[in-house]
């Protein structure tokens, strides 16, 4: 009978914990329009900080006119959220538009709590990003793993040659050409068993090629690129293999690329990524583990191609010093 009863009430407190964790929170919308006191800015530099803050964490931005901005983000393709980003020289304000698989409920306007979660992130990087021009605000405290190169690291990819644009590029419907093999920077300091033995020089394309292509846009590989081509230049400048499975991994690739049609340039960026391997990083090669960091660069540079910046720093890039 004991048994009987002890089965009786652990199914009853799982029910409870399922019942718990369904739950829905109150949508949170942020009002930050009071951010910006005591200091003049232009409407172009606090755009171009939202963007880059939104951009660090995979959200797609497009622009929907002056002052509003619209932000997506895909999570692990099972959930998509969407917000629309009001801002001026004041501040800026994030309020959601839509959503697939939160569980949203319109009457009680209740969302999955990761909801909240995400959006607290994506301000505290706009926040961040605001700040690197010279905005003071209250910033959240947040805990970051600094990986720090030696002085070796070779430098970003070169821009000098390029004039910037007077204006954006629109890059959909547009074809952007790639390398179908991504050059290492002159002077890098990436070890020989890496080139040889990981090819990640060539995952590198191929998923810049795919994630693109699942947000919309055309990119195709061209080796021998002509003045006329939207081309995204871009070089693997370092990567870092240290640790293995039995002493844990501890894997780290830095890119950085510039989109350009001839000598003029509509964008560039920086993008680091770090892994320790995930769940089972114990079971996996130093290969596949440094897979996975180009795999996420793949993925943040398409979501930096479909509203390409200038200087923009994606994936961990903004946290090297």
């Amino acid at each position: 009978m004991k048994k009987v009863l002890s089965l009786t009430t652990l199914l009853i407190m799982v029910m409870l914990l399922a019942t718990g964790c369904g739950r829905g929170a109150a949508v949170q919308n942020i009002d930050n329009s009071g951010y910006i006191e005591g200091k003049k800015v232009s409407l172009t530099k606090v755009e171009n900080a939202i963007k880059k803050g939104a951009m660090q964490r995979g959200w797609m931005v497009k622009k929907i006119k002056s002052g509003l901005l619209e932000a997506q983000n895909n999570v692990r393709g099972r959930h998509l959220v969407v917000v629309e980003i009001e801002y001026s020289t004041t501040g800026y304000k994030i309020k959601y538009k839509d959503s697939e698989n939160m569980k949203y409920d319109a009457q009680s306007n209740t969302i999955h709590p990761n909801y909240n979660k995400w959006i607290a992130n994506l301000e505290r990087d706009i926040n961040y990003n605001l700040s690197l021009i010279g905005i003071e605000g209250n910033m959240s405290s947040k805990e970051i793993t600094t990986i720090q190169p030696t002085a070796a690291t070779a430098a970003p990819l070169d821009k000098s040659e390029y004039t910037e644009a007077s204006s954006n590029v629109d890059t959909q419907g547009k074809t952007i050409y790639i390398k179908s093999v991504i050059p290492y920077a002159k002077n890098n300091r990436i070890a020989e068993n890496i080139k040889s033995e990981c090819h990640i020089n060539q995952q590198l394309a191929e998923f810049i090629r795919q994630y693109a292509q699942e947000r919309g846009l055309t990119v195709k590989y061209k080796d021998n690129i002509e003045p006329n081509d939207l081309y995204l230049n871009v070089q693997i400048d370092d990567a870092i293999s240290q640790g293995g499975a039995f002493r844990g991994h501890n894997k780290f690739t830095a890119i950085s690329g510039t989109l350009v049609q001839g000598k003029k340039s509509f964008g560039s960026f920086q993008a680091a990524r770090v892994s320790g391997g995930g769940m089972w990083g114990g079971y996996k090669g130093s290969c596949s583990v440094l897979g996975r960091t180009v795999d996420t660069l793949g993925k943040d540079v398409a979501t930096w191609l479909y509203s390409p910046i200038n200087g923009a720093k994606l994936g961990d890039a903004g946290y090297l010093r």
